[in-house]
């Protein structure tokens, strides 16, 4: 803590001295000018700097309002010159004569200049046109108005080649991949950067299917981003070294630049969050099991009260004993919601507001922000305040210096999913097991009693008395300072840090099922990362024809990662959480690591006539934890860039722009720390004496950084002044030298090895289309699609092909495999036995046999990736809706195989009653062992008792003949329990994901009130979906935000959003 505070102290006191400064305002004798901006189809432009030139000088005075219109003040003799300025548009001078000369200022397009200027790698900005690679860029407006408490869920179908994946309902953590996984063990995440700092993401020790942390980087408050830029592949990110393979996605934060004067900017918002994916329960049959059940203590001293499955009497209103009843028999009916009904309506409060300012020597904004979010899940519960600093200061006419500063607090009281262990895990396990007839108001109602204790504690006694908690404080921030060395030549320095500690404690309350005596454990983190970067920029015009752009600089950058876990087994004082108060000898454990890397770098551009470019770049990399012989490696690139409409002047009345690119990159990943030296391992010590054992896994002296090559070609396309852009790319990225643990004979001491091994192959396309159909005075209709396909395949996984298969994670009795020659992500399970003519074989019983050779079932990698958006403006109001689609891909459902084997699902009720198809069938003699026999109109020949829950499994016996043996309905969905197969469904879906209606208030109206904008909107999330196939489940929901993807196991269900928001500056 006293590091932290160290840091804070040292980087906001910067900030807040730079920040300070003399403001003042002169009131002189003025004239107006007023008038208005359009463009050549005289629609009002707005957002235009409207600037007063005098002496060989420009200051930006104003800026037009949303209709065009602005209003200038003079201090100057006439005539006066205005200049009018507008990225996309040709700079325009207007020389006024006279006071009251009314203005009208036509702008023309300068299709040039469109998107002219990106932020690349390391910040630097450069041309658009110039960049042998793509990038894709996200506004402040298109991430701050969806009001995502996750900023990543955000870019959801705004990005080609993007791919999102959430996990646990409304609080939970969110995974982004770019352009395929290209790493077979590794962390597939892109390298996050926030204003030149690298961030962590990671989400620690991830919550699997019971228990979710958010991943780091939804720390960030959206209200202080100014924009995104996605860095898509190696290409673009070359110059980050060992970090780059997986992309990069650099965040610029808002400052105060651009403010005249003083700004004051207040955003207030609500969210209200529901269930939207829940599965579909049927509401016939009741707890129990065959038919039969009567509750007396739920341990089975009933009839079938221990019983947690709902294959009992049908819920007719006939009267027996429940567990409410207290002996009493009532009416056993169906509660129908009584799983929606125990998820409330979640609410997100966010309210901020910020201070901006600037002259010519300082600028500088302040913020503040609050997130209280209350969850779907009863008594969960997330608080976050943000406190950002930014401030530079001219301190003489060469040097600038500055700083940054994001501190977050987070306070989760309660995180959904409880602690993991025993029966006290996440609700959704119970509730696939929940009878149909339990009232939920009654566990409501009374939390000491529940339904059935045989198993589970009241969800309610759940979610108020197990409880996960989390504290997390972080602080990033830097300082830096540019300087000026000769006309082109600049000087770059930057030393920044991203610290956190983050607190957790397990509760499990003393009586829950499972764990009679509770328990109690605390888990603590402290993660540190720093940077310190110089870099050298150059940039000259070398004749009229040629230019270069060139830069060089080192990194160093250091990171400990540290973790304390301790655990009271079982509670000896109930209700006394403290580790002191332990029946046992506490469980322990703690972790350590530090790593530090050198880094060099340069990159050079050279332009001919700025229609031509060649880009160069090169890194090496020292790094601490890769042995001496291979500490160093060096990573190259080079692209180029060539504007065909300009080089060869092909520009028209249709054509506006056409570029071709193509480029070449490796970069590479390092390894974890301590991966070169086998030590022992600690064990619990025996009467006090410390233990030691050889570690099982046998690690690498020799091991190598992995690496990965990509090509990229691509056309960009503009038609029509802008009203039709096409950017085409194709990617061929090749990761080799993969680092992975391998198992091992266990006769050679080890159980696994650390090998370089492995080689994956991503390649594919991307589109980006954006259309302006139709544009008039007062109405336009911009539409943006995006499409990305990507064909990943395992090439190698040892050069000695000896190993096929690596094991990515699992669930339910499925691997997520890289497998040789498959797609990355291969589901293997088990799957039903099949005759040559694929017919499914049965046993003499009528049960579906397995195969006993398990099989790859699918791949979790979707065919392709898609998203339309469409924006309607008119006058001050737009609507924009956005729908996105992921075709193609497997997921293993484990809600479809619980549910089926308990019965509560809806498509359970095929063949359990005459009424939905049930076969009638009777034991002869009234006998089991006699087995079942069909009764032909529903009679038995004798008079026995006649079932009408009978089923015939399609398929055939081993003859070939086709199946006629009867089995039960119970019989029929519990067959299938152990064969993967049965739960494996297509991944497809076409979501709703945003619809968005913003008004902007007239800015002359909102004037005479002290405002300089306001603006009001609404905006709904994850509405619905248009289509999937996957039944029961949300098919983009994840296990975790690791590579075992692809698995579905009884995660939260996924949530809707509808919010309001209100945005005005004064």
């Amino acid at each position: 803590m006293q590091y932290l505070n160290l840091h804070i102290k040292k980087i906001l006191g910067l900030a807040f001295f730079l920040s300070i400064g003399l403001f003042a305002i002169q009131a002189q004798a003025q004239t107006v000018i007023h008038g208005e901006v359009k463009d050549v189809q005289q629609v009002g432009i707005p957002g235009v700097s409207v600037a007063l030139k005098t002496s060989a000088t420009t200051a930006v005075v104003t800026i037009s309002d949303i209709d065009g219109k602005f209003t200038i003040n003079s201090n100057s003799t006439y005539p006066v010159t205005i200049v009018f300025n507008m990225v996309g548009f040709n700079t325009r001078e207007v020389v006024v004569t006279r006071p009251g000369q009314p203005l009208v200022v036509t702008l023309e397009e300068n299709i040039r200049q469109l998107d002219e200027v990106v932020v690349t790698a390391l910040g630097i900005s450069r041309e658009k046109k110039s960049l042998g690679y793509t990038t894709q860029e996200l506004k402040s407006n298109e991430l701050s108005n969806t009001k995502e408490t996750n900023l990543l869920n955000s870019l959801s179908g705004k990005v080609a080649g993007v791919r999102i994946t959430n996990s646990q309902g409304d609080m939970g953590s969110s995974r982004i991949v770019i352009r395929g996984e290209t790493s077979i063990a590794g962390n597939n995440q892109p390298l996050f950067i926030v204003d030149g700092i690298p961030v962590d993401n990671s989400q620690l020790n991830a919550g699997g299917a019971t228990r979710d942390f958010r991943n780091a980087i939804a720390d960030l408050n959206s209200e202080d981003i100014e924009s995104i830029s996605v860095l898509k592949g190696p290409n673009a990110a070359a110059l980050y070294g060992s970090r780059a393979a997986h992309g990069v996605i650099l965040i610029t934060t808002k400052t105060g630049k651009g403010q005249k004067g003083l700004g004051v900017s207040v955003n207030s918002g609500i969210s209200f969050a529901t269930v939207a994916t829940l599965p579909d329960f049927q509401n016939v049959f009741g707890q129990g099991s065959n038919g039969k059940f009567s509750y007396v203590n739920g341990k089975g001293a009933g009839v079938n009260d221990g019983v947690d499955e709902s294959w009992g009497p049908k819920m007719d209103g006939r009267l027996i004993p429940q567990f409410h009843s207290n002996g009493e028999a009532v009416p056993f009916v169906a509660h129908p919601d009584n799983v929606r009904d125990f998820f409330k309506t979640g609410v997100t409060y966010d309210n901020g507001i910020s201070i901006a300012g600037s002259d010519g020597k300082y600028d500088f904004r302040l913020g503040a922000n609050n997130q209280t979010q209350k969850g779907t899940v009863p008594n969960t519960e997330i608080k976050k305040n943000n406190f950002s600093l930014n401030a530079n200061y001219q301190l003489t006419d060469r040097i600038k210096i500055g700083a940054s500063a994001n501190y977050i607090v987070t306070d989760a009281p309660n995180l959904p999913g409880g602690p993991s262990g025993g029966r006290a895990a996440g609700v959704m396990l119970q509730f696939l097991w929940f009878g149909r007839q339990v009232d939920i108001n009654e566990l409501k109602n009374n939390r000491n009693v529940n339904w059935n204790n045989s198993y589970y504690s009241n969800p309610y006694w759940n979610a108020y008395y197990n409880t996960t908690s989390q504290q997390r404080n972080r602080l990033i921030g830097d300082i830096h300072l540019e300087a000026q060395l000769a006309k082109g030549l600049d000087f770059r320095f930057r030393s920044g840090t991203d610290y956190y500690n983050d607190r957790r404690k397990y509760k499990i309350k003393y009586g829950t099922n499972g764990t009679p005596f509770g328990s109690y454990a605390e888990d603590g983190y402290t993660v540190n990362e720093s940077n310190t970067e110089a870099i050298l920029h150059f940039t000259r015009n070398l004749t009229s024809d040629f230019s270069l752009d060139a830069l060089a600089g080192f990194n160093v950058r250091n990171r400990t990662y540290e973790n304390n876990y301790q655990k009271a087994p079982r509670l000896a004082v109930p209700d006394l959480y403290t580790l002191t108060n332990s029946r046992d000898a506490l469980t322990s454990s703690n972790y350590y690591s530090k790593l530090r890397v050198y880094s060099g770098f340069a990159s050079a551009q050279l332009g001919y006539k700025g229609y031509a470019y060649v880009n160069v770049t090169a890194r090496n990399d020292w790094s601490s934890t890769l042995p001496s012989s291979n500490r160093s490696y060096f990573y190259p690139s080079v692209s180029a860039s060539l504007v065909l409409s300009e080089a060869f002047h092909w520009k028209s009345d249709v054509l506006d722009f056409l570029k071709i690119r193509g480029g070449w990159s490796e970069v590479g990943s390092d390894a974890d720390p301590y991966q070169l030296a086998t030590v022992y391992d600690f064990q619990t010590a025996y009467e006090g004496n410390p233990i030691q054992t050889s570690s099982k896994k046998k690690l690498n002296p020799d091991l190598k950084p992995e690496t990965t090559r990509s090509t990229e070609l691509g056309l960009e396309l503009s038609l029509w002044r802008n009203r039709i852009r096409l950017d085409l790319g194709y990617y061929n990225t090749n990761s080799f030298n993969q680092i992975l643990e391998i198992k091992t004979s266990a006769a050679s001491g080890y159980t696994s090895q650390l090998l370089n091994a492995g080689k994956i192959n991503n390649n594919g396309i991307e589109v980006q289309l954006g259309l302006v159909p139709v544009k008039t005075a007062k109405f336009s209709w911009d539409v943006d699609l995006n499409y990305a396909r990507n064909n990943s395949e395992v090439k190698v996984l040892d050069y000695d092909g000896q190993i096929q298969n690596y094991t990515i994670g699992s669930s339910g009795g499925v691997e997520v495999l890289a497998s040789v020659g498959q797609a990355y992500g291969a589901l293997y399970g088990t799957a039903y036995l099949r005759d040559e003519a694929g017919n499914i074989v049965v046993g003499a019983n009528g049960l579906p046999k397995a195969d006993p050779q398990k099989r790859v079932l699918g791949h979790f990698t979707p065919d392709w990736l898609g998203g339309i958006s469409n924006t309607l403006t008119y006058k001050n109001i737009s609507l924009s809706f956005l729908i996105d689609a992921s075709i193609g891909g497997k997921i293993f459902s484990g809600t479809n195989r619980t549910g089926n084997y308990t019965g509560v699902l809806a498509q359970t009720m095929t063949g359990r009653d005459a009424e939905h198809g049930g076969l009638y069938y009777y034991y002869p003699g009234n006998s089991t062992a006699n087995g079942k026999q069909l009764a032909n109109g529903g009679v038995a020949p004798n008079g026995e008792t006649v079932y009408e829950d009978g089923v015939v499994f399609k398929g055939v016996y081993a003859d070939g003949t086709a199946n006629a043996t009867v089995i039960s309905a119970q019989e029929y969905y519990k067959a299938s329990y152990n064969i993967s197969e049965a739960y494996i469904y297509s991944a497809s879906f076409v979501k709703l994901r945003e619809i968005k209606l913003a008004y902007n208030f007239n800015k002359t109206l909102i004037k005479k009130i002290g405002l300089q904008e306001a603006t009001i909107s609404a905006v709904g999330r994850n509405l619905f979906f248009l289509y999937k196939d996957a039944p029961n489940i949300d098919p983009e929901t994840a296990f975790n935000t690791g590579n075992a993807q692809g698995l579905e196991s009884l995660s939260l269900p996924t949530t809707r959003t509808i919010g309001f928001n209100l945005n005005f500056k004064f």
